[in-house]
């Protein structure tokens, strides 16, 4: 008998996506997009009941009673979302009952998104959550920082899986995650006490349901990727022509007459660029799923490919092209015995990051330095060189100059059990971990150019492997009780985590052309072969506790304590206590807002406040360590080997950080609108990074310390709209962030550091922001000689109009380095996302816009200088507006060579002619889809199919429009400043595909 109807929201609207079910039983299907449902219901079962149940709605459920024909009406939860559970450390709350601060992050967010790495997925979606790419290349990893940077170590976030610590979210597949909380304030967060002074990202993954009619799902995409080089050579006579420039600015002759300009405009341009070392690349995912249950086991099975090529030409000679695929297998297992539940989880995966041999680095730079008259390939296809680059050719070294190949696999696994002693008191044990074995093979081959020139001579391979091992045990008992109007919950555990590493590196040099194997004259590398290295081990372990309280379900109180002792410190130093308190009150609750009720839904205020603790630094810092030298020193034109030692701190321990939050939560309209808003105050103190004040003589690097001192404080507000109408549905979601930080002690009793980034400078400043770009502030350009006279200039600089000016700061009358100020912030502010979604009956769009409203960032190489430092010979489209009599507002000086006063003047002396506004928007992601109707594809056996269009990166806006504005020199650890940004990042690539998604 075949049982359908119509499920439909409180207004009468349908409600898809509904779960129907035949009671005790594994048979059941969903709601179409309009609500529709139909059932195939056994004779035998005609008497049973069907149960309707939605996320945010009260389950209902129906006796089916010879009917074929029901339909229901479902009525919001009260509270709605409030009742929705959401994932915390140790356990899982109701969203009303949280009084700390925690983001979460859902699975529609994150599925049909085109990426290999989870956190991709992440970027934009909760406020805060600060996700950035230093290197797009696929494979990649990324920055990720919770609140901005807090201190000057590391600022890296702990990451759980499953309640696993130390889960690995670069290689979990997107696919396979339910869900993600974001703990940002002490409150949430000290449950993990010494790991959570950056915060915890907890993954939830995504597991069969009891009673679940079985279902095999399948979804993937295909696509291309198109890498988005932003920049363009001028002309090579053009070039030829702004060279000559260059050269009569500074006095000396011009490189080329008119005839051989004329020459090169008749020749035309060749082949040396960016654009000629790329190509369009494909990029694939495919997942496939098995999830059912029955009334005492459910599983979850699944697996899944992902292929993500580079947009480089070539292969390193060897079959597969460069580029990252992941695979990975998943299976997740319930069962319930009477009072005992038991969950297991177990993940195979396999990644393999495959790139070049001489690095992305060398490779842009080289294809940016030449001017475009040279060609990579003759007509016989040899690979030439120039004058201009530097005896390489990078077409070259990308077709046949070999390639580094890492090939990592990784079992995560976990095992939980619950024992439910009594109704109100479970006993859990918890054990799991990660096995890693990370394989690196690199081999260099040679490759002859013409005229001349050679790379890989040296024929070198190297082999590497290192494996490690992180286990995690944990017990704890939960007693949960409620008594009249009081209702309270207490927590007690204990846990345990050892890590422990090792591996080995070996390198030849002179092997065999073609096998790469040793031959006649290959040498062992003793300097780069080692058969013991990265040798490390530390464990951690725990005991805490927790304590929520609940009065009339509106006065809500938590306490967290957790103690814990870390093999990184020495003995006296090891242990040490992590508290905190959080309180909530829920306002609409009361009396006094019943009569408001049906407008302010929900008014909530919540508090915390706690110290968190960090020990992020390497093992065995306390004790005095030794290393081999394997060429200290020469004797008889021999290298020998020697000792080297790595001096010890004993008194090294807990950098500890105390925060306090403030929020709010509303809700508005019966939660048509609702919004939250968070204030938080941090400050982080014995911070751990190496002494500054230690003199260079010293001759020995030092270890860590206890030295400094920052304040972290911000906001963030999240606003959601959801509309839904007869036949329409929309949603509109914005998170909107802003953090500032500020010094407020260095080592030392040191007042300020100044940091050398080439041409210019960081600084470093108590009482100001952790990092700020520091030099000369320019003052425009010298116009005429006049004000060349009238105006302060620096020292023994000869300048001529058109040069940089600079601003006399302290009115001195001369531009010394008293008038060096603070430039920029390198680090964004103002972070946002935005998520529009729309349903039109079986059509649904997504569209994501991810962004910074605000970040300075200094850039300097052959991209900012014009012919750079007598490396580069090339001018750029975006450097053309110099200045010039016509043109005195110009962005660019005069051009000048390497060596004149002009260059010196305006681009060896660090000012904000080097600084950029890298504030952006980017449409990040657009999905377009279609369902077919469940009654045409019910037919074919097929309860649900979706075909879509995918766009990822798809338009960026930004005035910064030579490079990607997201790229930061600025990694999580800032301890010892930065790498300046040359801007030879991999270029952004932009995706555009198409995706299926079936369930059967």
């Amino acid at each position: 008998m075949n049982v359908g109807g119509k499920v439909t929201d409180e207004k009468g609207i349908g409600l898809p996506g509904v779960s129907v079910q035949i009671k005790g039983t594994s048979i059941g299907t969903v709601t179409d997009a309009n609500g529709n449902y139909s059932i195939s219901v056994p004779d035998n079962m005609a008497s049973s009941s069907l149960t309707f149940s939605y996320v945010g709605y009260a389950s209902q459920e129906v006796a089916i009673a010879s009917q074929k024909t029901i339909n229901v009406k479902l009525a919001p939860t009260a509270g709605n979302a409030l009742n929705d559970v959401v994932v915390v450390g140790y356990g899982t709350q109701k969203r009303v009952s949280i009084t700390g601060s925690v983001s979460t992050i859902d699975a529609k967010n994150i599925e049909n998104k085109p990426v290999l790495n989870a956190y991709q997925a992440l970027q934009g979606e909760a406020p805060n959550l600060i996700i950035q790419q230093t290197n797009l290349n696929p494979g990649s990893d990324v920055t990720v920082n919770i609140r901005g940077v807090g201190t000057l170590g590391d600022n890296t976030p702990l990451v759980v899986v499953d309640g696993i610590v130390g889960g690995n979210l670069n290689t979990i597949n997107p696919n396979d995650i339910a869900s993600v909380s974001v703990l940002k304030d002490a409150g949430s967060a000290a449950i993990y006490g010494s790991r959570a002074a950056n915060g915890v990202i907890l993954i939830t993954t995504k597991a069969g349901k009891l009673n679940q009619k079985t279902t095999v799902s399948y979804n993937g995409s295909y696509g291309i990727q198109d890498a988005n080089v932003l920049v363009d050579k001028v002309p090579a006579w053009q070039n030829a022509y702004y060279k000559n420039e260059s050269l009569v600015n500074s006095g000396l002759s011009p490189a080329y007459t008119p005839d051989q300009i004329q020459q090169l405009k008749d020749q035309g341009d060749g082949t040396w660029d960016i654009e000629h070392l790329l190509r369009t690349a494909p990029q694939q995912s495919h997942n496939i799923n098995i999830a059912g249950g029955g009334e005492k086991s459910a599983f979850y099975i699944s697996a899944g490919f992902q292929d993500q090529q580079s947009n480089f030409i070539g292969n390193g000679g060897e079959g597969s092209k460069f580029g990252y695929q992941k695979y990975n297998l998943r299976l997740n297992q319930t069962n319930v015995m009477g009072k005992f539940r038991t969950n297991f989880i177990l993940l195979y995966t396999k990644t393999r990051n495959k790139t070049n041999s001489v690095g992305d680095n060398n490779i842009f730079a080289d294809a940016n330095r030449v001017p475009h008259n040279f060609n990579w390939q003759d007509e016989n296809g040899n690979y030439l060189t120039n004058p201009f680059a530097s005896q390489y050719n990078e077409y070259g070294v990308l077709e046949k100059g070999g390639y580094n190949q890492a090939d990592n696999d990784e079992v995560f696994g976990s095992f939980n059990g619950q024992f439910s002693i009594t109704k109100d008191l479970k006993l859990t044990g918890e054990f799991g971990g990660t096995l890693q074995n990370n394989g690196t093979f690199f081999r260099r081959t040679q490759v002859n150019y013409l005229p001349s020139g050679v790379y890989g001579d040296d024929r070198s391979v190297l082999d590497a492997n290192s494996k490690s091992q992180l286990f995690n045990t944990k017990v704890y008992l939960e007693y949960g009780k409620k008594i009249a109007e009081h209702d309270f919950k207490v927590q007690l555990g204990a846990s345990s985590e050892n890590f422990s590493q090792r591996g080995f590196q070996l390198q030849k040099t002179l092997t065999d052309q073609l096998l790469g194997t040793p031959t006649t004259g290959t040498i062992v590398d003793p300097i780069n072969s080692n058969n013991s290295i990265a040798i490390n081990s530390n464990s951690l372990q725990s005991l805490f506790g927790r304590l929520n309280y609940s009065f009339k379900d509106r006065y809500l109180l938590e306490a967290t304590a957790r103690y814990d002792a870390s093999s990184k410190f020495a003995k006296g130093n090891r242990g040490s206590f992590f508290p905190s308190v959080s309180a909530g009150w829920l306002i609409s609750q009361e009396s006094f807002m019943q009569s408001v009720k049906n407008t302010i839904s929900n008014l909530k205020l919540r508090a915390s406040y706690g110290v968190l603790g960090n020990q992020n630094v390497g093992n065995f810092q306390y004790q005095t360590t030794y290393f081999n030298y394997a060429s200290a020193y020469g004797f008889n034109n021999v290298p020998v080997g020697g000792a080297g030692t790595l001096l010890s701190n004993r008194d090294l321990t807990w950098e500890k950080a105390s925060t306090l939050n403030i929020g709010l939560e509303a809700g508005f309209f019966d939660n048509t609108l609702t919004a939250t808003f968070d204030y938080f105050n941090k400050v982080t103190r014995d911070i751990l990074q190496p002494r500054q004040d230690i003199p260079t003589i010293f001759g020995a690097a030092t270890p860590d310390f206890n030295v400094a001192k920052v304040r972290s404080k911000g906001w963030e507000a999240t606003l959601t709209y959801n509309l839904r109408g007869q036949n329409v549905t929309q949603s509109f979601s914005l998170n909107v962030a802003d953090n500032q930080n500020k010094l407020l002690q260095l080592s030392g009793g040191a007042t300020e550091q100044i940091i050398n980034q080439d041409v210019f400078q960081l600084l470093r400043r108590v009482g100001e922001p952790i990092t700020q770009y520091y030099g000369y502030q320019t003052n425009g350009f010298f116009q005429n000689q006049a004000d060349i006279n009238n105006s302060p200039k620096i020292a023994g600089n000869a300048v001529v109009p058109g040069d940089v000016k600079f601003k006399d700061l302290n009115n001195d009358g001369v531009i010394d380095a008293k008038d060096k100020t603070v430039l920029g912030n390198p680090f964004p502010r103002y972070t946002f996302g935005f998520t529009y979604r729309l349903a039109v009956k079986g059509f649904d769009l997504q569209l994501f816009i991810q962004g910074v409203g605000k970040r300075e960032t200094f850039l300097r190489g052959e991209l900012v200088e014009p012919f750079h430092y007598g490396y580069g010979a090339t001018v750029y489209e975006h450097m053309t507006d110099y200045w010039s009599p016509a043109n005195p507002d110009a962005r660019y000086p005069i051009f000048a060579n390497i060596g004149s006063p002009s260059n010196t003047n305006n681009w060896r002396t660090g000012s904000d002619l080097y600084k950029y506004d890298a504030a952006y928007a980017r449409l990040k992601n657009v999905n377009i889809g279609y369902t077919l109707p469940q009654a045409l594809t019910q037919k074919a056996g097929i309860q649900r199919l979706r075909v879509s269009l995918i766009g990822q990166n798809l338009f960026t806006l930004s005035k910064l429009k030579f490079i990607d504005p997201e790229t930061s020199e600025f990694g999580n650890n800032v301890s010892t400043g930065s790498s300046s940004n040359s801007a030879r990042q991999y270029p952004l690539p932009i995706f555009y595909g198409a995706g299926l998604d079936i369930t059967f």
